[in-house]
């Protein structure tokens, strides 16, 4: 399985590339920040 860091600060964007990526397969971790990733 694929592995993808997504880093932002919007909630929106999060969450819509996190269902874009596991819909391709990816295992998701989010950060919210520089410092939390």
């Amino acid at each position: 399985m694929k592995k993808i860091l997504i880093v932002d600060d919007e909630p929106n964007i999060v969450m819509s590339l996190e269902y874009i990526f596991k819909k391709e397969d990816f295992q998701v971790y989010i950060a919210r920040d520089g410092e939390e990733a």
